[in-house]
């Protein structure tokens, strides 16, 4: 989770100024420099992984991840349990996966 705020808004002038202000000036657009924005974004990933060794040297595998995610353009005045709320109401982007590795014995 991270949530800002912009502030300072400036643009690279010059980026071989061998001082660090004078790479930079105020950004022109006053509409932007005026307010910049803001940002909240949350993301939630896990992985589950079952192994089962079915015969010496044979395994199957079983892989379920989930992924959630969020993001709103501004800040906002959202508490921290009310992010992970939002986050957790999501609709999740579920993955299933099935591998075996089987050993032939000649």
């Amino acid at each position: 989770m991270s949530k800002g705020t912009y502030s300072d808004v400036r643009e690279v002038v010059n980026a071989r100024a061998a001082r660090y202000a004078d790479r930079f000036a105020p950004y022109g657009d006053p509409a932007v420099a005026g307010n910049p924005g803001a940002f909240n974004f949350k993301a939630f990933n896990s992985s589950t992984v079952l192994r089962w060794e079915y015969r010496p040297g044979s395994s199957l595998y079983l892989v379920w991840t989930q992924g959630r995610q969020d993001f709103e353009p501004f800040a906002g005045t959202r508490t921290l349990s009310a992010d992970f709320d939002r986050l957790f109401r999501i609709r999740p982007a579920s993955t299933f996966l099935i591998k075996v590795a089987h050993w032939f014995d000649w």
